[in-house]
């Protein structure tokens, strides 16, 4: 395959500031890019580059940085500026307007799973008596400036930002029979219904416009101020007659929610459910639309000439849930330095409760380590528990915090050894991977993968960190852990804990089983390291060039 000539490329996460492990693989997908492009990343507020590199164990070095407004009609306007956009935002749901475009999916968390229940039977209700009626259930679809959908109570609601963009298909204008209810001449009802502004704000003017610059509907919204507060209100107004698809825009001011410190977007208006037309088919839709919001709007994708997912884990919900035949790009991953070992066991993944959904589960392993020390199966032995933390996770590091005090006081010598370090630095964390003997991962323990895998770990770039630093891995049997290691072979799963404590107990008992298996830990993880990823990396570009061009050159031939 002939190698494409340098291209601008933009590579955007709207997570940079947090450096986890979806932020090193968009920052491992630059360094990769580097060596033959002119690469730029995308995200938002400011960025120290350099310090970014060394969180991230990354040279960045040539590499530009560009900060966006926080809202997907930003971004999305900020991507036509290169000619290669490369999305690597988890549960993102901007298009792409660059000419080429990779869509790299963490795990295909947009849609909620199928309803259930009263709201299953409501949907088949409203479906039936849709038929009856000629009703469109949902006659406009959102082609712009919205976020993914969130659970609002029972409902579902999306977000703009500031300036949405609907678009309404079909023919506006009223039909024989909405005359006969009194429709004439004047055009189809559009009522949007709208959640609560975002907190802390108390009033949101918000105003519908349509292509002609006519505003069809224009409210106020207020926060709830009583527990019985209506949660929606809803705004009308009427369409001009028009045949053929309109596109209208939903305008308000911006704020950022307050008390969500890992939420930097800006938000406009909530919007419910859009209803066109007479009353019963609005009363229809109104039902429909919040219930069926499970059903992903996936029509971002189109704008992609490639999506590709971190893990055959993730690939496989890709076409379970959204249709798409995923490529698998698996994250790089830098090889460690490997010291002289100590008697340590280690664990790196940021520290958030479990209601949060992708839970690192550090107070399980806390309790783990307590049933280890109890048992007399680890003497000398201390557990390290790594990770970043932000304001919303300290209630949680403090219940981690105080069950290491209370395993402790009953521990022989005066208390547990575990230590917690938040928020380390590189340097830290370099030379805790290089002295670990034994590496514990347990994301997703609990969970039922079929029910909640959007809980477990999709691939696990800290435990093929450990591994090449020789840490043997003792690892949730389960979803990407399955995938980068051989049980028996480079380290071991475990299903519960009192698993993980056996098998822990039985290497720590087995110093030789300990150092073989240290020797194929490191060799497996070399599988997955940054020079294999830049020549998959380069491949996968090239091909999205040639494609293009070949599709190019067909079009002019067929004219």
């Amino acid at each position: 395959m002939t190698e494409s000539g340098p291209l601008r490329v933009g590579v955007y996460n709207r997570f940079w500031a947090t450096a986890g492990g979806g932020e090193k693989f968009a920052g491992g997908i630059a360094q990769a890019l580097a060596s033959r492009h002119e690469v730029t990343l995308i995200g938002h507020g400011h960025v120290d580059l350099v310090e970014l590199a060394d969180r991230l164990q990354l040279d960045l070095a040539g590499i530009g940085w560009r900060a966006v407004e926080v809202s997907p009609t930003a971004v999305e306007a900020a991507s036509a500026d290169f000619e290669l956009f490369i999305n690597v935002s988890y549960g993102s749901v901007l298009a792409n307007r660059a000419a080429h475009g990779l869509y790299v999916v963490h795990f295909p968390t947009i849609g909620a799973p199928a309803p259930r229940g009263w709201r299953r039977f409501a949907l088949r209700a409203t479906g039936r008596l849709a038929r009856l009626t000629g009703t469109d259930l949902e006659p406009a679809r959102w082609a712009g400036g919205v976020y993914a959908p969130e659970p609002l109570g029972p409902l579902t609601h999306r977000w703009t930002d500031g300036e949405g963009q609907l678009q309404l298909a079909g023919l506006i204008g009223a039909s024989r029979t909405d005359v006969g209810l009194g429709a004439g001449r004047r055009g189809r009802v559009i009522t949007l219904v709208l959640g609560p502004p975002a907190q802390p704000v108390s009033r949101r003017d918000v105003e519908v416009v349509d292509p002609a610059g006519r505003r069809v509907a224009a409210g106020t919204l207020r926060a709830r101020t009583r527990r019985w507060s209506p949660p929606i209100s809803f705004l009308s107004g009427r369409l001009a007659p028009a045949r053929g698809p309109v596109r209208l825009r939903v305008h308000s001011a911006t704020n950022a929610p307050g008390g969500r410190a890992r939420d930097h977007r800006l938000l406009g208006v909530s919007v419910v459910a859009v209803l066109v037309g007479p009353w019963y088919r609005r009363l229809l839709q109104l039902v429909h639309q919040p219930l069926a919001a499970a059903a992903a709007d996936l029509s971002f994708l189109d704008s992609y000439q490639r999506v590709v997912a971190n893990s055959r884990f993730t690939a496989t919900w890709v076409q379970r849930l959204w249709g798409i035949d995923a490529g698998v790009l698996n994250p790089p991953v830098g090889a460690q330095p490997a010291g002289d070992k100590h008697l340590t066991i280690l664990h790196v993944g940021r520290f958030f409760a479990p209601e949060a959904g992708h839970s690192k589960r550090q107070l399980e392993l806390v309790e783990a380590f307590a049933r280890l020390v109890g048992r007399g199966g680890a003497p000398g032995w201390t557990l390290h528990l790594v990770g970043g933390c932000d304001q919303e996770g300290m209630a949680y590091l403090d219940t981690v915090r105080a069950a290491i005090a209370r395993a402790g006081g009953g521990a022989a010598g005066g208390g547990l050894a575990v230590q917690l370090h938040v928020n380390a630095s590189a340097a830290e964390l370099r030379e805790l991977f290089a002295h670990a003997s034994i590496y514990w991962h347990a994301t997703g323990l609990g969970e039922d993968p079929e029910i909640h895998p959007e809980r477990m770990e999709h691939f696990g770039i800290s435990t093929v960190e450990a591994m090449s630093a020789g840490a043997v891995p003792v690892v949730i049997g389960q979803a990407g852990q399955l995938e980068v290691l051989d049980d028996g072979v480079e380290g071991y799963h475990f299903a519960d804990l009192d698993e993980l404590v056996a098998r822990t107990e039985a290497l720590i008992a087995d110093p030789a089983r300990l150092a073989a298996l240290s020797v194929a830990a490191r060799t497996r993880a070399g599988t997955y390291g940054e020079a294999a990823f830049r020549r998959q990396l380069l491949a996968l570009v090239d091909g999205l060039t040639a494609t293009a061009a070949k599709d190019a050159v067909t079009g002019l031939g067929s004219g």
